[in-house]
């Protein structure tokens, strides 16, 4: 997929185009003529695929911002049936409704657009009684509008970012979807279907009128499936009406209740603890530094240490001064530059500053709205532990032992009067908390989990309590795994047994669903 950094557009592969048209235009086969709109063509992608079409005669509109790319597109036309029109979506203004709305829309933050496009998307989304909190992104805007330009038997197909099956913004979007369309199909992948890092897919196509009405679910192993039509959608309501992000459509209704009914059992994280995010210093790059810059320009008294990202952290729940110096040693990043209004500036702190100021840096926005751009504001004292928010494997709650503060790539925690925090990590490390952060989290195309702050909350913890030489032991093992596995089947056994009465088949149980959570976001 090629990523146009300006406009937010992703080509879309020939495959996919071909399979997404070929679908919309089954549908309609009893016809002779019919009404498409291409909110935003690109390359031409459906277009090529479109017009192959021969027995049905396909009266087609198709719009882009880019008049290159729309005369591309227009290019790859050969009948007169068609308007090839340079306009934004959010402005157009149609006549008729269509038969069916096909496309891949852009992707473009909120805070990226023009005032003038976020005008257009609040009288859009407010217009279908949404609220602004559905306003994050411009791909939700097209596909509310293109519903609004259908007919009352129509069909909606779109490539879109896997957001809309796990992200709370999206939560209302999802509920618009059910309300509008008898059926939704959602198609995801195994492969990523885009060349674009980071940017997970997934297939929507959503119609009007249905015979068989619901919410639909597939998963494509691979890019030969998709094109063999070797698949099968299978209706799953517990999931849609338990409101369970989309993406966990491959769990059975049994799974879910399972789930579920452990879960109620339970208190959460935000029972035991507080959590705040970390440290916030709009260019880490700058005001993160290692000890040679540290030397370099005298800057010690400046300075804190700081863990900047969970990759420093690997392999245990204990981060100590020793972790540090292991950094260190490792010329990685660890000393926080921490500047007061009120600091006298020494020559070589200026010359610093000068790189800074010469790569822009007061520039950023929140450097911008500082006194002084170069004081990072809100440093508190060092956090008793931290989770960091993105993780890979598993999820990283650690005890910090040492002086260092975080940047917010973790949530800084401290322990609410009458719990334990060694008890608290310590309980954090077992199956269905790991399991229930797969399921409360989200996931991006490279495989990295992501808790939100709302997200780490509500985690249910099967809080046990225990006593220091059993932490010590808790620890030695967590840093002698060969894997996180070891640690849970341990835990389990202390933890979920007594806790939840969990018997050794619901164990197993519980692994298994893991796993397939797992393995469908590591994509293995």
């Amino acid at each position: 997929m090629t990523n146009q950094k300006n406009t937010g557009s992703y080509y879309t592969p020939q495959y996919l185009a071909s399979f997404i048209s070929k679908r919309v235009l089954s549908h309609f086969e009893d016809r002779t003529r019919m009404s498409i709109l291409e909110p935003s063509v690109g390359n031409g992608a459906f277009i090529s695929e479109l017009e192959k079409e021969e027995n049905i005669n396909i009266k087609l509109t198709a719009l882009d911002i880019n008049e290159v790319e729309l005369n591309t597109a227009s290019d790859k036309w050969n009948k007169k049936t068609a308007s090839f029109i340079k306009t934004d979506f959010l402005e157009y203004s149609a006549l008729n409704k269509f038969s069916a709305v096909i496309g891949n829309p852009p992707y473009v933050k909120k805070n990226l657009l023009k005032e003038k496009q976020i005008e257009l998307i609040r009288e859009i989304h407010t217009n279908e009684n949404l609220t602004e909190a559905s306003v994050k992104n411009i791909w939700t805007t097209f596909l509310v509008k293109a519903n609004t330009l259908l007919v009352n038997n129509g069909i909606l197909a779109f490539v879109l970012p896997s957001e809309l099956l796990q992200v709370k913004f999206a939560e209302e979007i999802r509920e618009y979807l059910k309300k509008e369309f008898e059926r939704i199909e959602i198609f995801t992948f195994n492969d990523l279907m885009f060349e674009c890092k980071g940017q997970d897919t997934v297939v929507l196509f959503a119609y009007k009128k249905a015979e068989q009405k619901g919410e639909f679910f597939t998963n494509i192993s691979s890019k030969e499936k998709l094109e063999q039509n070797n698949f099968i959608l299978k209706n799953n309501n517990l999931l849609v009406e338990s409101k369970v992000k989309w993406t966990h459509h491959f769990l059975t209704s049994d799974e879910l209740t399972f789930i579920e009914n452990l879960k109620k059992q339970l208190k959460t994280v935000n029972d035991y603890s507080e959590s705040k995010p970390g440290i916030v210093t709009a260019a880490n790059k700058f005001f993160i530094i290692d000890k040679e810059t540290e030397k370099r320009y005298n800057l010690s008294k400046y300075t804190k240490s700081i863990i900047q990202k969970g990759f420093f952290v690997n392999g245990s729940v204990v981060f100590s001064e020793e972790d540090i110096k292991k950094l260190e040693q490792k010329n990685k990043p660890t000393r926080l530059l921490q500047l007061n209004n009120n600091d006298k500036i020494s020559k070589r702190l200026r010359e610093y500053l000068d790189i800074g100021e010469t790569e822009e840096i007061p520039d950023r926005y929140k450097c911008r709205i500082r006194n002084n751009w170069y004081v990072i504001p809100n440093i508190s004292e060092k956090p008793d532990a931290f989770f960091f928010k993105r993780s890979h494997l598993y999820p990283k709650l650690l005890k910090n032992n040492s002086d260092a503060l975080v940047t917010d790539s973790a949530y800084k925690v401290g322990m609410r009067n009458g719990y334990d925090l060694n008890s608290f990590i310590y309980s954090f490390y077992n199956t269905l908390t790991l399991l229930l952060s797969e399921l409360e989290g989200r996931y991006y195309g490279g495989g990295v989990l992501e808790l939100i702050p709302s997200e780490f909350k509500k985690l249910p913890i099967p809080y046990n309590e225990i006593d220091n030489a059993q932490f010590g032991n808790f620890t030695s093992n967590f840093e002698n795994k060969s894997n996180i596995e070891e640690v849970l089947i341990q835990n389990d056994y202390n933890i979920l047994n007594p806790t939840l009465g969990v018997s050794n088949d619901d164990l197993v149980r519980l692994t298994e669903i893991r796993n397939k959570l797992k393995k469908k976001r590591l994509r293995n």
